[in-house]
C-alpha cells in the first residue's frame, strides 16, 4: 500500500515557493529597509558635524584692504592741480581709503583723500581752486547750514545732511577750498581739517600755497 509522504520543508503547502524564492524560485536578497534608514541616520550625523565646525571656525567681518600710500599718491598728483595737494598728518589709527584727483561737479578739478577712522566712521576731504555753488552742494549732499565751526582758530561753515546723517565742514581760503565730511560729527572732521592744515604746513605749502 502506498503512502504520501509529508510535504518538504522548502515547498510551501500549496507547492508554491517558499518564503525565501521570489514567484521565479530565485532565493530573495536580504531586506533593505534597515540599510537605507542606517545610511540616512548616518548622513544627518555627518551634515551635523559639518554644520557645527562651520558655527565654530572664526570669520571675519570685513576684508580687511590695505592702506593706500597717499604720499605717493599726492606726488603723482601734483602736475595736475594748481595748488599743493594735502596730506593730512596722521590721526593716529586711521587708514586712508582712496588718494586721488577726480573731476568733479561742474567741472572742478578735485583734490580727493578718503579715510575710515578707528572707529570704523568714513570721512573724505576734498580740496578745489575755484569752487561753485553747484560743487559744494554735491559735496555736502545737499547739506543745509549749521552756523561755524572753529578750527585752529578759524570759522568753517558747517553743513548736515539729517536723512543721511552726513556732516561737513568746509573753508576757503585765497581761492581754494577746503571741505571735510562724512560720519562721527563735527569734532571728528575737526580733527581732520586739522590734519590737513598740519600735513601743509609740515610741508611748507601753507594753504596749498605752491612750493
Amino acid at each position: 500500500m502506498s503512502t504520501t509522504g509529508s510535504p518538504d520543508a522548502s515547498t510551501s503547502p500549496a507547492g508554491g515557493p517558499s518564503s525565501g524564492e521570489d514567484p521565479r524560485g530565485v532565493p530573495r536578497g536580504p531586506r533593505r529597509g534597515g540599510n537605507v534608514q542606517s545610511m540616512v541616520l548616518s548622513m544627518a550625523v555627518i551634515l551635523a558635524l559639518v554644520a557645527v565646525v562651520i558655527w565654530l571656525v572664526p570669520r571675519p567681518n570685513a576684508i580687511e584692504q590695505p592702506a593706500v600710500d597717499v604720499v605717493n599718491a599726492a606726488q603723482g598728483a601734483a602736475g595736475d592741480l594748481s595748488f599743493a595737494p594735502a596730506v593730512p598728518a596722521g590721526p593716529a589709527g586711521w587708514t586712508a581709503t582712496s588718494a586721488n584727483v577726480n573731476r568733479s561737479t561742474d567741472d572742478v578739478i578735485t583734490w580727493h583723500v578718503g579715510y575710515r577712522t578707528d572707529e570704523g566712521e568714513y570721512l573724505a576731504l576734498e580740496v578745489a581752486r575755484d569752487t561753485t555753488p553747484g560743487w559744494l552742494k554735491a559735496q555736502t549732499q545737499s547739506g543745509a547750514a549749521q552756523g561755524t565751526r572753529a578750527v585752529r582758530g578759524q570759522d568753517w561753515n558747517a553743513y548736515l545732511q539729517e536723512d543721511r546723517r552726513r556732516y561737513s565742514l568746509v573753508r576757503t581760503q585765497d581761492g581754494v577750498s577746503v571741505l571735510v565730511t562724512g560720519e562721527g560729527g563735527y569734532d571728528v572732521l575737526a580733527e581732520l581739517a586739522t590734519a590737513t592744515l598740519d600735513g601743509w604746513d609740515a610741508a611748507g605749502t601753507p594753504w596749498g600755497a605752491k612750493a
